[in-house]
């Protein structure tokens, strides 16, 4: 076999091997990574390591009171460090951090709820849930609520997964 003929098959050999491996899970989490595809990231970082403002980053709510248990197809998330108020007639829940496609490796959990402020029960609020690095759109839902909590339930829109829960402000 010639020389240059040789190095081209272990080369190609070496980078086909390199393409099955699988890398090791360690590395910096999703608050420390880049664009999609360019990160190593495993998992989400804690809440108060995103940065409103950087990519991907849309905006966080870590430092608040409320808290957020939630049941995702019989599992259980538990979320804290978010905020409850009343704005514009509507009443908001926000835990975690709002991330786009532009944040990179895992994305960090968030539970949002947004619903007419008078009634004190909802249907087809905007919700939406992100555990566990995924997001569950919540377009058919109801709940109830108050000043100090409440519950929801409903279906994720991708996949239809069961999803109910209970917050406190």
């Amino acid at each position: 076999m010639s020389k240059p003929l040789s190095y081209a098959v272990i080369t190609a050999t070496l980078l086909l091997i390199g393409c099955g491996r699988q890398e090791a899970k360690g590395g910096a989490n999703s608050a420390e990574s880049h664009a999609p595809g360019t990160t190593l990231a495993t998992a989400a970082g804690p809440c108060a390591s995103y940065v409103q403002g950087t990519p991907g980053v849309v905006n966080t709510f870590c430092g608040g009171p409320a808290t957020v248990k939630a049941f995702v197809s019989g599992k259980q998330y538990d979320l804290s460090g978010g905020t409850c108020g009343l704005r514009n007639g509507m009443f908001n829940v926000n835990l975690g951090v709002v991330s786009t496609a532009d944040l990179g490796g895992p994305k960090p959990d968030y539970f949002g709820l947004t619903a007419p402020a008078g009634a004190g029960h909802f249907t087809n609020a905007a919700l939406i849930l992100t555990v566990g690095g995924k997001a569950y759109a919540l377009t058919s839902n109801s709940g109830d609520f108050t000043a100090a909590g409440g519950t929801f339930t409903g279906a994720a829109m991708s996949d239809s997964a069961p999803v109910t829960g209970s917050f406190t402000c």
